[in-house]
């Protein structure tokens, strides 16, 4: 959250980022230091990460960075821990810190959510034997050895001084372990706790598969960050019409920084590119100091390399297409960002109101539907565990409720286990038959909560009543919000800001809100008429 000199006054995370930020600006009642900062908010910035863990990190980080006025800075802060490997000893060593010191050691991490250190130390150990100990360990003076050589923990480079090959290869595979590169290492682990499994040494098993659980949840709980010496920039570019935009990412002593995006609109294919060679000066230009290192994607590495032809030696600093490891995960989650910005834009363009008349026109076109949708009605399903199977089938008048169109089915065809399908097809089947059977008003739309197998089971109830040009189907499923259509071979995924789905979701929910209402008050009634 920043002010109006765009100075950083708060630093949070959020799961859910709308439900965060509007209880701020909520009308309930809020401490004083959360009725201040509201009142000096001019701005929201949004940095996404992969995990809620690399969230925890990130805002630990930049609290520490800009100490914003209104983050409670707590005396008993922790730090992250890291793991160590002394790299410049003949015997490396591996121990667990949470401070990073500039010496000569080799550092991992940060990692959240780990447990104590000790028990990350123990877990390191049992997977990689290597030594823990505090001695000094010469490549020819016999040193004390200790128990961990005994029980299996360490190759004991204290008394067997010719295994530094295969210590090296270890020291290696645990870096490769480190570096996020662990797929051949599970590879192994799984093979191998299988062939235990086969030979019925559950035990073992057991124990194997513990360890690669262990070694997922360390991979991805670890933070990713380059050295902390490192000044780097991430510079990505997204194209979903009508925006293309460019992402720019500033981490200044291994922190993510800053974020800032350019976007153009309706750019022709020919122009995108002197707009990224644009957006890319206007950014080093505002940056003022150039950074020692650029990650790209690959459309933004051509625009670089041709900026770099055209301005001779001006940018010094080295240029990486990262293709694998770190830096390419660091990228990853830059490209994600510059999406989700592409997402925030078009959620910000108010569409166009349109009239209920206009708006049923355009669903019409959407989906090509033979009908005006003026009458919609609504279906769903709802049961308890297969049990007390019901359906309802809500109305809708020109866009709004009309409940003396609602109707309400026990489910009779479908009993023991639930078959929403087939639930589905017994609904459409009886409500099309009854307007058919009083010469009701025939739905010009039914809408179906549900995907492909739902929508095929209703179109098999039309065509049994021989009403595929009177009424037209569609379903939608929640999952995704996907809509489903028999004129279309593919979903059609529309916006989420579009007034169409807006319509659709009103109607399924109503007809879940219905249904579930029934099921419930059917349940009670039975639950009464036990205890009697």
């Amino acid at each position: 959250m920043l002010d109006t000199a765009g100075k950083i006054l708060y630093v949070g995370k959020a799961k859910n980022i709308k439900k965060r930020v509007s209880s701020y600006f909520s009308n309930t009642q809020k401490d004083l230091k959360t009725t201040l900062l509201v009142t000096h908010i001019k701005s929201i910035e949004i940095l996404v990460t992969n995990s809620e863990n690399q969230a925890l990190i990130l805002e630990n980080k930049l609290i520490k960075a800009f100490k914003p006025r209104y983050n409670i800075s707590l005396k008993d802060d922790k730090s992250y821990p890291y793991i160590k490997i002394s790299t410049q000893e003949p015997f490396p060593k591996v121990s667990v810190t949470r401070q990073k010191y500039k010496d000569q050691a080799t550092y991992f991490g940060p990692y959240a959510s780990i447990g104590s250190t000790k028990t990350l130390q123990r877990f390191l150990n049992d997977l990689f034997p290597i030594r823990d100990c505090k001695q000094s360990i010469s490549l020819n003076k016999l040193e004390k050895k200790c128990i961990n050589l005994d029980i299996g923990r360490c190759l004991g480079p204290c008394i067997y001084k010719d295994i530094k090959p295969d210590y090296d290869r270890v020291i290696q595979e645990l870096s490769l372990f480190l570096r996020g590169q662990n797929k051949t290492l599970l590879i192994q682990l799984r093979k191998e706790m299988q062939q235990h499994a086969k030979a019925q040494d559950y035990e073992k098993a057991a124990k194997l598969r513990d360890r690669i659980q262990k070694i997922e949840a360390l991979v991805a709980n670890r933070m990713v960050m380059p050295e902390e010496t490192a000044n780097i920039q991430l510079w990505v570019s997204y194209h979903a019409a009508p925006y293309t935009y460019v992402m720019v990412q500033t981490i200044v002593a291994g922190t993510l920084l800053f974020q800032r995006g350019l976007y153009e609109i309706d750019l022709l294919e020919e122009d995108r590119a002197k707009f990224l060679q644009d957006a890319f000066l206007e950014g080093v230009d505002s940056l003022g100091e150039l950074p020692d290192e650029i990650l790209c994607d690959e459309s933004m590495f051509q625009t670089i390399q041709d900026v770099q032809a055209q301005t001779g030696n001006l940018l010094k600093q080295k240029l990486h297409l990262p293709q694998r490891g770190d830096k390419k995960q660091l990228l990853e989650l830059a490209q994600k960002n510059a999406k989700i910005a592409i997402e925030r834009l078009k959620l910000e363009k108010k569409p166009d109101k349109l009239s209920m008349p206009g708006l049923l026109k355009k669903m019409q076109s959407c989906f090509e539907l033979k009908n005006l949708p003026t009458e919609i009605v609504g279906v769903d399903i709802s049961h308890l565990q297969g049990t007390d199977i019901v359906a309802s089938a809500v109305y809708f008048k020109d866009g709004k409720p009309d409940k003396s169109g609602y109707r309400r089915y026990d489910i009779a065809t479908v009993s023991g286990k639930s078959n929403d399908p087939k639930s589905i097809y017994e609904v459409v089947y009886r409500r099309l038959k009854s307007a058919v059977e009083y010469k009701a008003p025939m739905p010009k739309l039914m809408l179906i909560d549900g995907g492909k197998a739902q929508l095929n089971f209703a179109i098999k109830a039309q065509q049994k009543l021989g009403l595929e040009e009177t009424v037209d189907l569609l379903s939608l499923a929640k999952k995704d919000e996907e809509v489903y259509s028999p004129n279309s071979p593919n979903t059609i995924k529309l916006e989420k800001c579009d007034p169409i789905l807006h319509l659709l979701q009103q109607v399924r929910d109503e007809s879940h809100r219905f249904a579930v209402s029934f099921q419930r008050k059917k349940r009670n009634k039975e639950i009464k008429n036990l205890s009697k």
